[in-house]
């Protein structure tokens, strides 16, 4: 007689037994639609009367199954426990329905490099397998499709951001939270504001935003004033390819195995230390983690990011020992030149990037290229361009700093550059004659 292997675990129990199981009742958070946020409990009944259960918190905005857990064979009085603690937050609904909100959150978050709870690879056998047995159910995700990310207050989100804009481009928001977990007010961006001044036409746009003191509607202004007096069309197409060029390299879609993957779970607690403030105790963590895989060098590239976001500059030492271990790494070597312009080596800058075109100037193999490298890769050759006073050669770095947001570090002094060497040119053109009678552009 052969010996049957009898699952022992909680967990080998729900993957082998919950799906004979028949479905029992489901419950659902009551204002799901509306916060986007959904709290399920889906049970399973025994032929003994008790209950298999999981429950799971879920974000309907980007993050998918944020939490979840399973019970196994638990009597009904547990279920009762439950729902009589929180009478005001569930109600009981159809399995389509709770099946529908779980897979359209899973699936949304996938599709945008958000994993769901580890506890998910056991819990997801509490429920039917998604196939066309199931009827689909049409469940509203994001902003009208737009992933959200909200973040808690107090946090950064560096790394949510990052996979963000690797996966997502600049077609997401942001949304933070106050202490109390609801929305701070959020300034619009620039994208927001130069598609008001085509909605409503650039003569209105001045008129309504002429005596603001917004630097936002100021500089929206003079780029539009810039491409209408100082490019020609010949011109602007140039800046539109080199912007896209860049954008839209396809090294950037590469799929790729990430290696961060391998070191995620000993890596978060180093960046919740950056993320909380102690700074010497993540580079501590950090120094560590980096002895134990030096052959890594997303590690280095992670440590960057955090330590410019907490001094807000790059940090000299670590760049150069980054560089002098990875001198062909892509993300590296952005981070090195966006130190090279930092401390304004203006032409070391066209050295090291050897005048090469777009991400070419990174790496010449058809590879993978993270969309991290944008930032620093933009603001190095935007501050480089500046300086020399080449406007048209900085528009496509600049044009893609504004387009994604790149609001810190250097971005903001390439916008600042930017708009205060148009406003010097476009008034040059004015004493030249070139404006007609139109009055000086400075306010």
């Amino acid at each position: 007689m052969s010996n049957i292997s009898i699952p022992t675990t909680v967990e080998a129990q729900i993957r082998t037994r919950a799906r004979n199981l028949p479905i029992d009742t489901c419950f659902l958070s009551k204002d799901w639609e509306k916060s986007q946020e959904a709290n399920i409990i889906i049970t399973r009944k025994h032929t003994n009367g008790n209950l298999t259960a999981g429950i799971f918190r879920v974000d309907l905005k980007l993050r998918g199954i944020m939490e979840c857990t399973y019970r196994f064979n638990e009597t009904q009085l547990w279920l009762d426990d439950i729902l009589k603690r929180y009478p005001n937050l569930h109600e009981e609904c159809e399995y389509n329905l709770a099946h529908n909100i779980i897979y359209a959150a899973w699936t949304f978050a996938k599709d945008y490099g958000f994993e769901p709870h580890k506890n998910f690879k056991t819990a997801q056998f509490i429920l039917e397998e998604d196939t066309d047995d199931i009827p689909l159910i049409e469940i509203p995700l994001g902003k009208n499709g737009i992933p959200v990310l909200e973040i808690p207050f107090g946090e950064e989100c560096q790394r949510e951001i990052a996979i963000l804009k690797k996966t997502a481009g600049a077609d997401f928001r942001i949304v933070y939270l106050d202490k109390d977990g609801q929305p701070e007010p959020q300034e619009r961006t620039y994208t927001e504001s130069l598609n008001e001044a085509f909605e409503i036409g650039f003569d209105k746009f001045i008129e309504k935003y002429s005596d603001s003191n917004s630097f936002l509607e100021y500089q929206v202004i003079t780029d539009l004033l810039y491409v209408d007096k100082a490019y020609s069309v010949e011109e602007q197409t140039q800046i539109d390819i080199e912007t896209n060029v860049i954008i839209q390299d396809p090294r950037l879609q590469l799929k790729h195995d990430q290696p961060e993957d391998d070191h995620e779970e000993e890596l978060a607690p180093s960046v919740k230390y950056f993320e909380e403030g102690k700074t010497d105790k993540a580079i501590v963590e950090f120094r560590k983690l980096i002895s134990k895989y030096p052959d890594d060098p997303y590690l280095w590239s992670v440590f960057l990011h955090n330590l410019a976001a907490a001094y807000d500059i790059v940090d000299e030492e670590t760049v150069k020992e980054a560089y002098s271990r990875f001198p062909d790494h892509p993300v590296i070597k952005a981070w090195y030149a966006e130190w090279l312009a930092q401390e304004k080596q203006y032409d070391g800058v066209f050295t090291f990037f050897n005048h090469a075109p777009g991400l070419n100037a990174l790496t010449q193999e058809d590879t993978f290229i993270s969309f991290s490298v944008l930032p620093s890769f933009c603001f190095a050759y935007a501050m480089a361009w500046l300086d020399k006073k080449e406007v048209m050669r900085a528009e496509p770095y600049y044009q893609i700093i504004v387009r994604f947001g790149f609001n810190y570090g250097l971005g903001d002094t390439v916008q600042k550059m930017m708009v205060e060497l148009k406003r010097e040119k476009l008034n040059e053109m004015l004493e030249a004659g070139l404006f007609g009678n139109d009055e000086p552009v400075d306010e």
